[in-house]
């Protein structure tokens, strides 16, 4: 008979931590005696999978509190930003519902408290609070402290990359340019008091500077000290004659233009039919990046509902950010080294068919395709996700990735991932409105013969990896992969914007008023875009008008919806199932 070995869960996660990226250690271990086996004498996985042994009490190592100061520090950290309500030192990052956003949220933190070497790759490798205590180390000194300059608030300050992108992209000279960065959205409600809501607009562009924001002709911003009265006009109809006013709405402020040295950069207009009003918003992304949406439709139905709220402190401006968070050059000249490295090895964007070359669409403008999750199927999709240790954002990549590269040449290619990084330098940093937006290009370069989980870990660890070097953004690296082919200018024009977990604290239920919604931005072909909703999960497809030949968004967004159906019930270490295009459909040359 073999000697019987004595083995413990513990030690078992010992041995594999030694030898194992820290997201393919499994989250429970059982010791068996013996396998249970089916007839032919193989081992019986669903016997296994469904076998009791899961539901036995956890070891001492497995509930054992933080333990040091490092540790402490982080199981702090834990309760703050993750869904949780207690932390052990086995607790895995990505099991308790961190995703990059938290992830980065997290490495900044512990940046500004002095602690060495915080990295988003670091904790996707040692996902488990002690794994990644263990790569971390107290500094001699604290990081300098954020002060703000409220007697600056209105002097001039630079624009930021994405800033100066969304300037230059609007010149007609560009590639599907002569359209601004546009967020355009209706509500429809009955029994509004317009004059109640024109009331909180008001005190909304007193208390958020970049709401008073300009641009002149020498790459600056500035706010401005005092603003007119802002007033939201209203166009009164009979019930049964609002379509054509309802049309006229749409089709004068679902595609403007501002004008970036003309204040404002933004749009409310309201047509009152019987005893409902549709009210249009249209916003530049130049002042306003998604997070700042939410926060501002957050406020503004607060300050409806009473013009007395009580909001959330803003003790620093936009402009106070700008000016001191500058990387430093040790972080700039290793960012610039990476993304050098990366330039020769990134792939194409996605080669999708074409009816035209873009570059005789003169006046863009962009059209829609929406879908819903219900509460409960997006929740069976997250609680997966987090068994998979897989952010739901990097998912939902990964399956958009796989629906392009089914309509490409090739399976591989480089997207642009829009993020909203905002570095926790000052306690009211999440409560102000500004562009903190951030571009990333991400490649997706699957392995062949492996599944969609593999997948969507391999993509959501080079995305971690690209993220640590943010110093440099994606106009950077794209203007310097135009420097080295010779080109006026390059992109990478089929986007991902992720507005999952920035949601905290903010008004998910206006969705109840939604009527219609469009956005458009500069040199791009196609976003998706994801955000929840108290009631579950919205996708949009917003892509340019004329640019793909009839039924190629139809049939590729059909296709993703069937990929998040399959999501829910689907063997994810299989390959995601996706339907080809139809066989008539192929690229124009360009």
């Amino acid at each position: 008979t073999e000697p019987s070995i004595d083995l413990a869960a513990a030690d078992v996660r010992r041995w594999l931590d030694e030898r194992l990226p820290g997201h393919m250690v499994p989250e429970q271990f059982a010791v068996l005696d013996e396998l249970p086996l089916t007839s032919n004498g193989k081992v019986d996985r669903a016997a296994v999978a469904a076998g009791p042994w899961w539901a036995e009490e956890q070891s001492e190592d497995e509930v054992a509190p933080p333990q040091g100061r490092m540790e402490e520090l982080l199981g702090d950290l834990w309760l703050e930003f993750l869904p949780v309500e207690r932390v052990t030192r086995t607790d895995n990052f990505f099991r308790c519902g961190g995703d990059s956003l938290i992830g980065t949220r997290l490495v900044a933190r512990l940046g500004s408290v002095g602690v060495e070497g915080a990295e988003l790759r670091g904790l996707f490798a040692n996902p488990t609070l002690a794994g990644f205590a263990a790569t971390l180390d107290f500094g001699a000194t604290s990081a300098a402290r954020f002060v703000a300059e409220p007697d600056a608030r209105h002097d001039p300050f630079p624009v930021t990359d994405v800033q100066q992108a969304y300037l230059l992209g609007r010149r007609p000279e560009f590639t599907l340019g002569g359209v601004g960065c546009h967020f355009y959205v209706e509500f429809d409600s009955a029994d509004v008091d317009v004059a109640r809501l024109e009331q909180a607009w008001n005190t909304l562009i007193a208390r958020h500077d970049m709401l008073r924001a300009v641009f002149d002709e020498t790459g600056q911003q500035r706010v401005l000290a005092t603003v007119p009265g802002f007033a939201i006009p209203v166009t009164e109809v009979a019930a049964d004659e609002a379509e054509p006013a309802l049309t006229r709405l749409r089709t004068e402020m679902s595609h403007r233009l501002f004008d970036p040295a003309q204040w404002p950069l933004f749009d409310v207009r309201a047509v009152r039919y019987g005893q409902r009003v549709r009210l249009g918003v249209g916003l530049d992304n130049l002042v306003l990046d998604a997070l700042s949406v939410l926060i501002l439709f957050t406020e503004l139905n607060l300050l409806y509902d009473d013009p007395q709220a009580v909001l959330r402190p803003v003790g620093v401006t936009f402009r106070d950010y700008q000016m001191n968070t500058r990387p430093d050059p040790g972080e700039l000249a290793a960012a610039r080294e990476y993304w050098s490295s990366r330039l020769d090895r990134l792939p194409p964007a996605p080669d999708l068919p074409l009816a035209v070359d873009p570059v005789h669409i003169t006046a863009p403008r962009f059209l829609r395709r929406q879908l819903h999750l219900d509460r409960e199927h997006w929740g069976v999709i997250t609680k997966r996700a987090r068994e998979h240790e897989i952010t739901p954002s990097a998912l939902l990549l990964a399956c958009y990735a796989e629906v392009l590269g089914a309509w490409s040449g090739r399976p591989d290619m480089t997207l642009t991932l829009t993020t909203f990084r905002r570095q926790e330098v000052h306690p009211d940093i999440n409560n102000i409105l500004g562009d903190f937006t951030s571009l990333l290009l991400v490649a997706y370069e699957p392995e062949p013969g492996t599944g969609l989980a593999a997948r969507a870990r391999a993509l959501q660890e080079q995305m971690w990896r690209d993220l640590d070097h943010q110093a440099v953004s994606a106009t950077w690296v794209l203007r310097e992969m135009a420097r080295r082919a010779g080109l006026a200018e390059t992109s990478m024009p089929v986007v991902f914007t992720s507005a999952l977990g920035v949601l905290d604290g903010l008004d998910t239920t206006a969705a109840a008023d939604f009527a219609w919604g469009i956005s458009q931005t500069p040199q791009v072909w196609l976003d998706h875009q994801v955000r929840e909703y108290a009631d579950g999960l919205a996708v949009n497809w917003d892509h340019v008008e004329g640019l793909f030949p009839p039924g190629v968004i139809d049939q590729m967004f059909g296709a993703y919806q069937a990929a998040l159906d399959w999501l829910a019930t689907g063997d994810w270490s299989a390959p995601l199932p996706v339907s080809g295009p139809a066989r008539d459909i192929a690229p124009v040359s360009r």
